[in-house]
């Protein structure tokens, strides 16, 4: 990154009433300086400005424990007649490139998470995600576990229906159809169902499954799809 220091002199104003502290009889001269900072974004100038005594003769600065307490005044009376900095702060081109690209960038960031229309089909709940409801059909698979055992005795693959929904406890009937393979829903009986329901409960309801156990734990409804 571009950065520089320069030291500019800002006003200068003699000084040969004074006698030389370091080289006696040499002339001097009181110079101000003021400090400017540039890099290839912005540039500053100092407020304040530094008081400096010069040998005009040896082009060499006087150290300020060499200056008398008239030397001193002067610098002081002097100071308050140094013209002010001819900037304290400025942008420069690539400043505001830069400046331009942040405020690009928040405006974006606040429309899209403020002002962008919001897509009501995402917000929208999937339809496995709808309250369960009397005479609500899906698709899905069951799996029938014996006492103890952690691998399905039997299982299938068919259309389920709501048969009732009371505070979370259901009675689901499976089809009459029901395949051992998965198969595409369309072709499959999806509105001949068993008179008898099976109690079950809600286990897990998210987008894309629902799950429901028997009382005992011994039956499973998996739900993939809604009619």
């Amino acid at each position: 990154m571009f950065f520089s220091i320069q030291h500019h002199e800002e006003a200068a104003f003699s000084a040969e009433q004074f006698n030389n502290p370091v080289n006696p009889g040499n002339p001097m001269v009181l110079a101000f300086m003021r400090t400017y900072t540039n890099t290839a974004f912005f540039s500053a100038g100092s407020k304040d400005t530094a008081a400096f005594y010069i040998d005009t003769l040896t082009n060499k600065r006087i150290a300020k424990k060499y200056w008398t307490n008239e030397m001193q005044a002067f610098a002081r009376e002097k100071e308050a007649k140094v013209p002010a900095a001819a900037y304290r702060f400025k942008v420069n081109f690539f400043g505001y490139v830069m400046l331009l690209f942040f405020v690009g960038f928040f405006a974006y960031l606040t429309y899209d998470s403020f002002l962008k229309p919001v897509n009501q089909e995402a917000i929208a709940p999937r339809p496995l995600e709808l309250p369960i409801e009397a005479n609500d059909v899906y698709f899905g698979r069951f799996e029938q576990y014996k006492e103890g055992e952690r691998v399905a005795i039997k299982g299938g693959f068919g259309w389920f229906k709501i048969l009732e929904n009371t505070n979370g406890n259901l009675k689901v009937a499976m089809s009459k159809e029901m395949k051992t393979h998965h198969q595409d829903p369309t072709t499959m009986n999806s509105t001949d169902f068993e008179e008898e329901g099976t109690e079950m409960k809600i286990d897990e309801q998210v987008s894309y499954n629902i799950r429901l156990k028997s009382n005992d734990g011994l039956m499973q409804f998996h739900f993939t799809d809604k009619k």
